[in-house]
């Protein structure tokens, strides 16, 4: 656990006014770190995917394994992002 974690943690006992407050707010940062984790998982798949092309730019063999792995990986993301919920970022981004 960080040390903002730690101080929100001890935080609670010394404040039971705030108490649930700061629970919520230890909630919320464990939530995002652990999305983080998962955006950065997704990235890693995609950036170490080869591209299924030639230097000609005509497909190669591994262009079903790309399209799969490249389709899995966006879907995983979009479900992170709650981009099937509107929200100030995707309220405002085009449907495509």
């Amino acid at each position: 656990m960080t040390d903002m974690l730690q101080k929100l943690q001890s935080a609670i006992s010394e404040d039971p006014d705030g108490a649930e407050l700061l629970r919520e707010a230890l909630q919320e940062i464990r939530e995002l770190r652990k999305q983080r984790d998962a955006l950065e998982e997704i990235l890693i798949v995609l950036s170490r995917t080869e591209l299924p092309w030639d230097e000609h730019g005509n497909p190669t063999g591994g262009l079903p394994h790309f399209r799969e792995r490249y389709l899995n990986a966006v879907h995983e993301a979009a479900d992170l992002l709650g981009l099937e919920l509107r929200s100030t970022i995707t309220r405002t981004e085009p449907r495509t």
